[in-house]
């Protein structure tokens, strides 16, 4: 008799946290926002500077828009996907990708909108390109305050898929939301870098370095989580 209450004492104890599980997620993502976000954000600064005075704001905005959604929601997507493969069997390639693609598109929308509102008020009332934005702590606080809300619009699509193969899916949104608050005060850092004149060698270098640094902030942070959620889950199958 004390044998068997023995072994169902080990059966329904807490299952331990999965931390080679979350070091690869974090090192999964700071890659892939790495290759998926600096290339973006390379792509938008050279491609804008050519096609913004043609076509205007807006389009260039949606041309940004599509570059983040495909670009870094494909590349993230992917990464993270080969991550949890193996602890959620039966999550489809195809299906997390497009979600994470799907999300980043709105929250690079989102994310865009205060500075095309910006360019055409300029245009408006005949204000240069120049015009300072926010600086210091408000410059820093508005990138808080982003990532607070486009952290979230990136993880809807990605709980919609996730509330399949785990309970309390839901904290995966406010993670999401304290991840992304930290990464968008760091990306925003970065880009403080680049002058009025254009992009050089030392900038990117400095872009690529702070996208590295964002990546893995976030991933570790919704990292947490995510190892949260497997463990509740795992905890489930034994109640």
């Amino acid at each position: 008799m004390a044998q068997v209450f023995e072994h169902d004492k080990r059966e329904r104890a807490p299952t331990p946290l999965r931390w080679a599980l979350w070091r690869e997620w974090t090192l999964a993502n700071t890659l892939a926002e790495a290759l998926g976000l600096g290339a973006t954000l390379l792509a938008g600064v050279l491609v804008f500077a050519r096609l913004e005075p043609r076509i205007g704001p807006v389009a260039s905005a949606l041309i940004g828009v599509a570059l983040g959604a495909v670009i870094e929601g494909g590349i993230v997507g992917t990464a993270q996907w080969l991550v949890l493969r193996a602890p959620l069997e039966g999550l489809r390639w195809r299906r997390w990708a497009i979600a994470t693609a799907i999300g980043a598109g709105i929250a690079w929308a989102l994310g865009m909108t205060p500075s095309v509102i910006m360019a055409l008020a300029s245009q408006d009332s005949g204000v240069g390109a120049e015009a300072q934005g926010p600086e210091g702590l408000a410059f820093y606080a508005l990138a808080a305050g982003l990532g607070l809300i486009a952290g979230p619009i990136l993880a809807v699509a990605q709980w919609w898929v996730l509330r399949d193969f785990v309970p309390r899916a839901g904290w995966w949104i406010p993670a999401n939301a304290l991840a992304w608050a930290v990464g968008m005060v760091i990306v925003f850092w970065g880009t403080s870098f680049i002058p009025a004149s254009g992009v050089a060698a030392p900038v990117i270098a400095i872009l690529i370095g702070c996208v590295i640094l964002a990546g893995a902030a976030v991933g570790a942070i919704h990292g947490l989580a995510l190892i949260w959620l497997l463990r509740e889950r795992d905890r489930a199958r034994v109640a």
